[in-house]
């Protein structure tokens, strides 16, 4: 019996091993790889996997007029990790003389049940072979850490240690420059601080990035902050008309795809809502929905009730622009704009 259970338990160690990554050292996967048996000089990388399998990329290059399948134009990599990997990233193939036989463009990164972090990249790889191992240049290795800076950002940010937040977030986007989670929380900073413009270019380096945002909830705050900026600059800043026209449609674009993400955000569709109505040629119809979606979410939304009796007005239906802005006033006894929508609607009754 004990024999049994000895066999079991090491055969599960073999199976957790098959399926985990493959371990080894920072030290051990550094080296040295060159371009040409003449080369002296060569560059120190670090070891990032090897090559299990190659076959045709199932996608053709814009340049690529016969559209043809090239053979071993595309290599399945088995990862000793994927921290640090981003799609779009460029690798490189070297054989057991360290010498570079070809580049690789990382197409998507993925976890296998049976090989655990893994890889599928796009390059010219007739010259090498299955076993080859896959390398990165040294310096970009440490992009695999900045997660941690990351998370010490976090916490200096919660317990009210702003500067000492951003000297971390900035540390994490040294060594990871991609690294969405890092521009995400920058960019917040800065927009809490009122500083849109870096905020915004944080953001937007996050945004090219947030295939790699795994949480939806920092998915949607992301595209919430952009839309928010650039509902700003569209009705609360002095640019320039042909300015606000691109960036209204920016913001669009961020409020859709944050409502793809949480569909029930009542700032999203009032913004849309918004973007609309007070376009140079304003869609009605649409922004009406956008406004009733809001208060199908939140009744006494003021804004939406008194944009509705607006409308309405606009459309010469008063019955239903006087109960939107004593909807709105209701909301709120402060709200100017529906009392002034009841005045108007009072004097147009009397000229009537």
């Amino acid at each position: 019996m004990k024999r049994k259970y000895a066999a079991l338990i090491l055969l599960c160690l073999i199976c957790a091993q098959a399926r985990g990554n493959m371990i080894m050292e920072k030290s051990e996967r550094t080296m040295k790889v060159f371009y040409t048996m003449n080369d002296r000089e060569g560059w120190y990388a670090v070891l990032t996997g090897k090559i299990i399998s190659y076959s045709s990329k199932d996608e053709y290059d814009a340049a690529d007029l016969f559209a043809s399948a090239q053979d071993k134009s595309k290599a399945t990599v088995r990862l000793y990790s994927a921290e640090g990997i981003h799609e779009g990233d460029v690798l490189y193939v070297i054989n057991d003389k360290n010498l570079i036989v070809a580049k690789m463009k990382v197409r998507t990164v993925f976890k296998s049940p049976s090989f655990g972090d893994m890889l599928v990249g796009y390059g010219n790889f007739r010259l090498s072979s299955i076993g080859d191992r896959v390398i990165r240049k040294a310096e970009e290795e440490d992009s695999r850490y900045s997660y941690i800076f990351k998370a010490r950002g976090d916490f200096y940010e919660n317990t009210g240690r702003r500067g000492e937040a951003i000297k971390e977030y900035k540390t994490a986007l040294k060594m990871d420059k991609k690294n969405p989670s890092a521009h995400l929380a920058l960019g917040l900073v800065y927009m809490e601080q009122g500083l849109d413009q870096f905020a915004l270019r944080e953001l937007k380096e996050g945004y090219r990035a947030i295939n790699y945002l795994y949480d939806n909830e920092d998915r949607f705050l992301l595209l919430r902050s952009l839309a928010e900026i650039r509902f700003r600059e569209v009705y609360e800043s002095f640019v320039p008309e042909k300015l606000k026209e691109s960036y209204r449609r920016e913001g669009i674009t961020f409020c859709k795809e944050a409502l793809r993400v949480y569909p029930k955000s009542e700032r999203m569709n009032y913004y849309l809502g918004v973007f609309h109505y007070r376009a140079p040629e304003p869609d009605d119809k649409i922004a009406r929905d956008y406004f009733l979606k809001v208060l199908d979410i939140n009744p006494r939304h003021s804004g939406a009730s008194v944009a509705l009796a607006e409308l309405y007005y606009r459309h010469d239906n008063m019955k239903k622009a006087r109960g939107y802005a004593e909807k709105a006033i209701d909301a709120d006894r402060t709200n100017r704009r529906a009392r002034d929508i009841l005045k108007y609607i009072e004097s147009k009754k009397q000229l009537d």
